[in-house]
Formats: structure tokens, sequence, C-alpha cells
């Protein structure tokens, strides 16, 4: 009788033991196998990005001289002062080329910790003179926000605005570091 059950036992006890070596140890060891070849493919594409970074910039030095480079141009956006008197000159010079009437400019109080000002502007126009006013100004030479606006039309179409530009300077020459 003993004869009888051993070797179904022998074959169940042989396959219990193949389905834990599959399950706790074939398996595991697969799924570490296959997360170490995405992470090998993941750092050669690192690499490969490097290469391609030092390939085209030869060298750190060159880039870092480019990014100083771009650096002093945006310090140049801002001019030292808040020159006023510059940007009123702008001002009048956009109206003039975008057909703009304008009615009264009024500088504002400097702000001196954050090296700004408000340049208050009225001025009359049709929409699409007022807007080019606006572009000409907020994209000319020298960081320019728009702060606050009010407008009003008439029955002709002339709308009626008060526009408060903000001006900004760069800080102090002192507050830079070398």
């Amino acid at each position: 009788m003993r004869e009888k059950f051993f070797l179904p036992v022998t074959v169940a006890v042989c396959m219990l033991i193949s389905l834990g070596w599959y399950e706790f140890i074939y398996e595991p060891t697969q799924r570490e196998i296959l997360s170490m070849q995405l992470e090998t493919r993941r750092l050669r594409e690192v690499e490969r990005e490097i290469a391609e970074l030092k390939a085209r910039h030869e060298n750190l030095s060159a880039l870092a001289a480019a990014k100083e480079r771009q650096l002093d141009a945006a310090r140049n956006f801002l001019p030292p002062t808040l020159m006023t008197d510059r940007f009123i000159d702008e001002l009048y010079r956009a109206a003039e080329f975008n057909r703009v009437r304008l009615t009264s400019v009024q500088a504002g109080e400097e702000v001196a910790d954050a090296q700004s000002q408000i340049v208050t502007v009225s001025l009359s126009a049709s929409y699409v003179e007022l807007l080019n006013f606006i572009r000409a100004i907020i994209d000319g030479e020298r960081q320019v926000g728009l702060e606050n606006f009010s407008i009003t039309a008439d029955n002709s179409g002339t709308l009626t605005c008060e526009v408060n530009f903000k001006i900004f300077a760069d800080v102090p020459a002192a507050d830079h570091q070398p």
C-alpha cells in the first residue's frame, strides 16, 4: 500500500517544490533581471545625452561663457536708472508712429526698493491703434509692465484710455556681485 502512494506523493512533492521554486525564486529573479535591463537602457540613454551635450559644447566653459553672455544681455535689458524722460520720449514716438493722441503723461513717485515707477498715460485712439501702441511700448527696448488700464468708447469708435505703465530699473551697481 505504501508503494502505491509513494509514486504519486513523490510526484506531488516534486511538483510542489517546482511550483515553489518557480514562484519564489525564478519569477522574482526574472523581474529583477528585467528591471536591471530597463535601468541599464535608461542609464545608456543618459550617457548618450551627456555625450551629445559634450559634443555640442565641446567643453563646459564654452557653455558657461554663453550663459554669462545671456545673463549680461538680460542685465542690459534693465537700464541702470529709471530714465523716465527717455521712457516718455519712447511713449511719444510710439504714439506718433501708431497715430495715437496723447492727452497727458504723468510720472508717479519712484519706488526705491523695487526700482520701479508708474507712468500714467491718457490717450485717445482707435482699437487697432491702441493695441499697436501698447504692443510697441511693452515690446520696446526696456522692461515695462502694464499695471492698470481703463477704457471708454464714444459713438464714433474712438477710445479714450488711461493706461498705467510700470517701468523698471536695474538694482544699484553696489548690489551686483562680480
